[in-house]
């Protein structure tokens, strides 16, 4: 009988040690490399994401640096060859021109019209950086009237101010008082009567203060903007007014030129106008565009008294401010209130009358006070 051999003995190769030892190897290089980079994002770009996004302390964070220094030997061959040069002498380089600062809304508008910080003073004129004011009193067979030509940088350097002072409570206790004594006390530079609102007690805003909404004939709007607008009694929106936000409501009138700027008609029994014929002394104030104002005073008889003026009448008040090129113009208290102060003096001849409440030009900005008990106060918007 055949003898079986017996079957070849597999030896196993290990290969599964070496198979290990390689992927440990790979997951530790791995290991590295994500650690480096999970560092890095941490170290580097969290950091900065957090300094610069607020949610960490701010640190002290270089952002420029010196030039790097020259090595040793660079240095001296630098200073040699500095040397071989002969030292040229430097030229002055020039002052650069300061940049002109305007002041206000309007002060580069009608910057030719200010100074740069200087105030310029005349008889009758004044120029600063913030007002700049012409004065010129025409004459003609019969009339004499004053004009003040009014540029202003900012709207707070028109104001008005009552007789017996602003935000006492007491706006309507009808005080009068000589307009000089107002102008002083308000530093006005030019200044005309307002519209003796203590007669009618109608629409009163002052310096941004609103006081009395009760409608009365025509009324004169001047926004925070600048701009002027004259309504009727009927045309009057006093809640668009409000909402459109105003410096200053007057009410008196009549309003002189149309949405055109042309000359309105009047006729005889026409409210608030006293005869169209009747000639008198007039306070008016006119408007151009925003920055740019007149206020006027007409001279004209007193207690019957010629002092070389009778006055106008409206209709030529308006076709005054027509010819002057404003495009709105309002009429303010007349007759005896009729007044203008110039630096804080009286232009007015044979005057007779106190102001309860004036409309001026400053060179300082003007400051309402709220009021303290008025029947429907609001919060100043200048």
């Amino acid at each position: 009988m055949e003898e079986k051999k017996p079957a070849p003995v597999r030896r196993r190769v290990r290969k599964k040690k070496h198979m290990r030892v390689g992927k440990m190897v790979a997951l530790d290089v791995l290991a590295i490399i994500v650690g480096l980079n999970v560092f890095a994002l941490f170290h580097h770009v969290l950091d900065y994401w957090d300094i610069h996004l607020g949610k960490k302390a701010a640190e002290p964070v270089v952002v420029a640096t010196l030039p790097t220094p020259l090595p040793a030997d660079a240095e001296t061959n630098a200073e040699s060859v500095t040397e071989q040069v002969p030292e040229e002498s430097a030229e002055a380089t020039p002052e650069p021109t300061p940049e002109r600062v305007y002041s206000g809304v309007w002060g580069e508008k009608f910057a030719d019209h200010f100074t740069e910080g200087e105030v310029i003073q005349t008889e009758n004129s004044y120029q600063s950086e913030n007002v700049s004011i012409t004065l010129e009193r025409v004459e003609e067979p019969g009339l004499i009237y004053f004009i003040a030509d009014v540029y202003i940088s900012d709207l707070k350097y028109l104001g008005t101010a009552f007789a017996t002072g602003e935000g006492n409570g007491e706006y309507n206790v009808g005080t009068e008082v000589q307009i000089d004594t107002i102008a002083r006390r308000v530093n006005a530079l030019v200044a005309i009567n307002g519209d003796h609102y203590k007669l009618h007690n109608g629409t009163v805003i002052r310096n941004g203060v609103l006081y009395s909404e009760t409608p009365y004939e025509d009324i004169c709007v001047l926004y925070t903007d600048g701009r002027m607008e004259t309504f009727t009694k009927d045309e009057a929106d006093m809640e668009a007014i409000k909402a459109a936000a105003p410096w200053q409501v007057w009410s008196f009138g009549p309003g002189l030129l149309d949405a055109e700027g042309h000359a309105k008609s009047f006729y005889d029994g026409q409210s608030n106008v006293l005869g169209i014929n009747v000639k008198n002394p007039r306070c008016a104030i006119g408007y151009y565009e925003p920055g740019h104002y007149c206020l006027v005073k007409v001279e004209g008889n007193r207690w019957g008294k010629f002092i070389g003026s009778y006055g106008m009448t409206f209709g030529e008040l308006a076709s005054m401010f027509e010819a002057r090129g404003c495009v709105q113009a309002y009429a303010l208290d007349g007759g005896r209130s009729a007044a203008m102060a110039w630096m804080g003096e009286f232009l007015s001849t044979n005057y007779d009358r106190g102001s309860f409440d004036i409309v001026y030009i400053a060179d300082t900005p003007v400051v309402g006070e709220a009021p303290k008990s008025a029947e429907e106060p609001a919060e100043s918007e200048g």
